[in-house]
This record gives C-alpha cells, structure tokens and sequence, in this order.
C-alpha cells in the first residue's frame, strides 16, 4: 500500500521534495516517517543505475552519479531547487508517462498512448550512453574527395548556380572556386624567394635544379605555357576542394529583420545575409551552399515568427525581440540545434514571445528540431553571442550535438552550442585526416586552440587503426600507436565534449582509467558550474606531484587555458608534435617566442613542469617538438607567423603547404602547413 502511495503521485505530477513540507522534526507518525523512509529508498534505488528507474535534476541540484541534469524554464512552473523523480518500468514503452495515463490504461489499443508533458526531461539515450556498440556512420568518403580528378572537376568545371549570387555577400564567384583573391596571394606567397629559401623541397633538389621549373608550373601540378600560370606560382602550395560545391553549410548564423517595412512590429521575420555594403537583410530562402534541413528550417522560422507575432529587432531604437539565429545540422539525423538570439538581458524578459515562438516550432515539424536554445544578447553592435555563459538557455532537446570521429567506427565528437563548430564538417573531415597523416606514428602530440579536440583525437583515432579506408599513405609505421595527446583552449565549456568524446572511443584507443577522477569531473559538470568557474576564474589545474616524482597521465587529457598560458604551463614539455588551430588573428606573441628560440641540447627531457631542475626564465617550453602543424583560418596572420617562423633561429623548415577551400564561392582559404625543425 505504501509503495502504491507513493508511485501514484509520482507517475501523475511532479513532486516537489522541499523541507517544509515534510517538517517530521521526531514526530510519532509512523505512517510519515515510512514514506520518509520509502522515498529514500526508492532515489537510493536510482542513483544506483538500475534499468528500471529514471532520475531527471535541475542543474543546481548536487550531483549524483547517473543523474541527468535539465536546466530551469519558466514554463515548467518548478521550484529552481527542485528534485523531479519519474518512474518507470523497465519493459514498458517510452512516451507513456501522461497525465491520464492510470485513467486510459484499459484502452490503450484503441487511443493514442499520452505525450511527456515536458519535452526538457527527454534525454538521448545515445550520448548517454558512451559504451553504445550500436555502427558509428562514416560521412565523409576521404577517397571520393580527396582526389586529383574530383579536385579538379570542382575548381575548373563545375558551378555553384545559386539564384542569389551577386546581391548576397556570401559568395564572390559562382564557379571557378579556386580563384579567389585569397588563394592567388597565398600561391604567390608560398613561391616567393624569401620562402623558396626555407622549403625542403628546394633545399632537398638544389637551387639550380629547382630553376628550371619557376614559372612554368600551375596551382594544379601541371605545366604549360600560359604566362597567368607563372603568377599563381610554383605547385608548391596545393589547392583542394575537400567538399561538393553545393548543400556544404552545415552551420548558418542570419540575420533577422522585419517581413514588412510598414510599423506594426507583429508582422513576422525575416532572415539572411546583409547585401554587399549595406545593413539591409536579403532573404536567402533557396541558398544553394546550405544544407537542405537549414533552408526547411529557415522556411518554418519565417512561418512561426508570422504567426505568433514576434518581434525583429530594430538596430536603431533597439526595441523588438529577436535579433540572430543560429542552425546547427546533426549530419546523422538532419537534425537542427536552433538558437534563437534575443534581445534581453535574462530568460524572463524573453517571455511570452520566446515561449509562443518555440510551442510555434514545435507544433509546425517537431522532429525537425535537434534542440532548441535561447542567447540573451541586449548589447551594442554586431556581436552576435554575449560572452557569459549565463545567457545560454536550452529550452527544449539534446545539450550535445553528436558527430562521428572522421575515421569511422572508432566514436564520436561531441558539439554544442557554446563551442565552436566548423560551417563545413564534410571538408573538415578531409582536413582533419590529412592532418593525421602528417603526425608520425608513435608520436606525443599537443594541440593548441583545440576548440572540443577535432584534430588531436583524429589523429589518436587514425594512428589506432584504419578500418579499411584508404588514406593514400604507404608507410606501415604511420599507423602505430600514439603515445599521448594533450589539448587546451580557452574556452571552459570545450573539455564537458571532450571527455564526452574520449569516452565513447575505444578503450583500445584511449587506454584510459574509466574512473579518472578529472575526465569524468568535467564531462559532468553543468551549466551553472560553467558559468562559475568562468566568473571566478578558475582553470583546471595539471596534474602534479609534490614530491617531485613524475605523475601518471592519462592518454588523452584537457586544460582549459590560452595557448600561451598551456604553453608556459609545461604543456608541450616531452612533446615532438605541435598542432595549432589559432583564430584568424593568428598565434600569440608568446606562442611565436618560444618556437622562434633555437633548440637547447643541454635541457633535460621531461613531460611535466614539476620535473624541470631549471629556472623558468631559461626553459624553452617548445624545445623538444620537432615538427609543427599549423592549420590556419586567416592567410594574412599565417604569411605574418610563417615569415617570422622562417627567419628565426629556430631552425625551421617549411616541408609542404595545403590550401583547402571549405567554403566554395566565399574568398576564403584553410591553410595547412607542416614545419620541420632541422
């Protein structure tokens, strides 16, 4: 009788469990303290991970293992230090659990079985789950893109054939993708004299050698006698498209503007891209570089925001509610993580609009949406994210965005919203597998600006085995084992998805201890104790040892620091590989200063600062990395830090360079270069 008791109102509401209401305070109510007891037993039950019981706790509740955490809404009318406890039994089906369900248990064949009433206490049992064996889909086909015929077919022949091309300031060229202005200086640049004199190739066939060729050969490794050829340069700097040229954009972030120009603000929105030079907003429904799913989910938008009233904002009274919107694709499903940027200091002064705009989205194409989010952003200018923490809000789906390891059945990547993601993952995949063949087998790695660890797990994941995928390398040795990877970035919300990822690879992979106190810390840390630590300014510290003896590390670990301060924290002491991903702006100074300085034989090898027996001032924290892999976004800050790489006494030589255009049509360039220490 008592355990019916307290299941019933526990399948039929949600159940507050605050103090004063259950005052006992030694009372004599047997039948009291039984329940007391009961309920007790019955959360001692589920955070022991039995099959048959689901806990759900708001963010700030204290963590307790196996417990999913659901961030606070208005909506749901709960208490902010509430416990929500849901029942159910482990052979029954999901979706039952309605407010008449005991009512409607004997038709259940004749009527739909009853809806969750919050959307926010569904979980995807798939990123919960991180020893899931079920097949991990590989996306990406290396050997269908990374290819000279397919390669060159995409730079010479084939058209992007967008209606929009001319007036949207997305694209500059419609075909011909490889002859943008960015990618002619870096041809040029790669070719000049200054750099000629610090190529490998150069210095391997002598200069006179090398002479006979200046001039005559193209961007594409052939040879003729176009004098426009002699412009581009040598062939040194390869040029790939890694992606098709249409349906690429895997990630949009529009602009919003009013529908009408008439001043009834409740006419809906629209969205798209500012025309060339201009504030004003050009609709791009048919955009042919998005992805499918994000002109579906554009589409809907403009319906919903038409249907409820909501409000554009106004850049010049700044009245009016929404402002930007992000989409985000789950390649797996198709999917759409949607954040929508308000014009609001916190999630209360979002409502009712925010609310009736999201049960619009919902109702139109529920299985659209991956998830749901809301930015608070009430400052000036064009920034379109806020930079605390504590103006992310999920309303409704998934936290983490779910993208498989480029190297196939090996695990997955985690993404969400408060980190960054590539706009074209298809061609990142390319790059981030050509990465992986320039780091030697065996190797110790350490990458800086590694946003969640694209490129550093590629490259552990790619060294642990090949799943049969032809990566056009010949060298057996490539394939051995790393030793370890270490990755770092600023941002504190990047190592929950790194954990995340680490523990879905294999432990073959990994070789890392399930109960590693610092992994599984981070990967469960909420929200809210994100959003801490960013105002206190705490970083996760490394792992050191008062004694002065060298400390166990795991495989794979995390800091959460600058690339100067990871750097100058001892974090590529020991490594022979460095990879950095820096912004566009470029490496930092300090970064530049420690692999300008000259190779010290005298100093002792270690991999962890606690071990150096020499003062601070004399370590060079890059001694030991013999080769440097930089992946650069801006060409400019690349020439800058190559120029200054090349010149120092560094010993430094440029071995290849590869540009990639992950965005066909803009004038954009992703640079790889590989740098040898000689």
């Amino acid at each position: 009788k008592e355990l019916r008791m307290m299941m019933m109102p526990l399948q039929q509401r949600q159940i507050t469990i605050a103090a004063k209401r259950h005052s006992y305070r030694g009372t004599a109510d047997s039948r009291g303290m039984a329940r007391l007891m009961l309920l007790l037993g019955i959360l001692w039950l589920a955070s022991s991970n039995r099959p048959s019981t689901r806990i759900l706790t708001h963010a700030f509740a204290p963590p307790i293992q196996g417990i999913s955490r659901v961030p606070y809404h208005p909506q749901h009318n709960q208490r902010q230090h509430s416990l929500f406890v849901s029942l159910s039994s482990s052979n029954s089906k999901k979706g039952t659990g309605g407010r008449n369900n005991n009512k409607k248990k004997n038709n259940n064949n004749n009527k739909k079985k009853g809806k969750p009433r919050s959307k926010v206490l569904q979980f995807d049992k798939r990123s919960r789950d991180p020893s899931n064996n079920s097949p991990r889909p590989l996306l990406t086909d290396y050997t269908a893109n990374r290819n000279d015929a397919v390669n060159r077919q995409r730079l010479t022949q084939q058209q992007i054939g967008c209606e929009h091309f001319g007036q949207c300031s997305g694209c500059v060229v419609d075909s011909k993708v490889g002859t943008v202005d960015k990618v002619r200086a870096a041809q040029q640049y790669f070719s000049s004299t200054a750099v000629r004199r610090k190529r490998c190739d150069v210095v391997e066939q002598g200069l006179e050698e090398w002479a006979h060729v200046v001039g005559r050969a193209n961007s594409y490794g052939d040879y003729d006698d176009d004098d426009n050829a002699s412009r581009i340069g040598d062939g040194f700097y390869q040029v790939v498209v890694p992606s098709p040229l249409t349906g690429w954009r895997t990630q949009a972030k529009l602009v919003v503007a009013p529908k009408t120009s008439s001043w009834s603000q409740r006419d809906g929105c629209t969205l798209g891209l500012y025309q060339r030079g201009t504030h004003t907003v050009l609709p791009i429904p048919n955009c042919q570089v998005h992805h499918p799913h994000i002109n579906q989910a554009i589409q809907l938008l403009e319906q919903a925001t038409a249907r409820v009233g909501t409000p554009a904002y106004n850049e010049d009274t700044r009245e009016g509610g929404l402002r930007f919107v992000q989409l985000q694709v789950d390649r797996s499903t198709g999917g759409i993580s949607l954040t929508l940027v308000w014009n609001a200091a916190n999630l209360k002064e979002t409502h009712p609009g925010l609310t009736l705009l999201k049960n619009e989205l919902l109702k139109l194409d529920k299985t659209l949406w991956h998830s749901i989010w809301c930015h608070c952003n009430d400052g000036f200018g064009n920034n379109i994210f806020h930079k605390s923490p504590k103006r992310w809000h999920r309303l409704t789906g998934h936290e983490f965005l779910r993208e498989p390891v480029p190297t196939g059945d090996q695990g997955y990547l985690y993404f969400s919203p408060l980190t960054f993601r590539q706009g074209n993952l298809d061609g990142f995949d390319i790059l981030a597998l050509d990465v992986a063949q320039h780091v030697p087998g065996g190797s110790k790695v350490c990458e800086l600006y590694a946003g969640v660890g694209v490129l550093g797990l590629t490259a552990l994941t790619y060294h642990a085995g090949t799943n049969g995928i032809d990566y056009n390398d010949d060298n057996d040795q490539q394939h051995e084992p790393l030793q370890w990877v270490r990755c770092s970035d600023l941002n504190p919300a990047n190592p929950r998805c790194f954990h995340r990822a680490v523990a879905s690879l294999p432990r073959h992979v990994t070789h890392n201890d399930p109960t590693h106190t610092s992994a599984s810390s981070d990967g469960e840390m909420t929200l809210a104790d994100l959003a801490k630590m960013m105002e206190s300014g705490q970083e996760p510290s490394l792992p050191s040892s008062s004694s002065g003896e060298e400390v166990s590390r795991p495989k794979t670990s995390y800091t959460a620091a600058s690339a100067a301060d990871a750097l100058l924290q001892g974090q590529a002491l020991g490594a022979n590989v460095l990879i950095v991903d820096p912004p566009r702006k470029g490496l930092e100074d300090e970064v530049v200063h420690e692999l300008c300085k000259p190779f010290n034989p005298s100093q002792p090898y270690v991999e962890s600062a606690t071990l150096l027996t020499i003062p601070d001032h004399k370590v060079n924290w890059a001694n030991d990395v013999n080769t440097l892999i930089y992946v650069s976004c801006g060409f400019d800050a690349l020439a800058r830090d190559s120029e200054k790489l090349l010149t120092s006494s560094g010993g430094w030589m440029l071995e290849s360079a590869t540009g990639y255009i992950l965005f066909p049509g803009s004038d954009h360039v992703e640079s790889v270069c590989v740098f040898q220490r000689k």
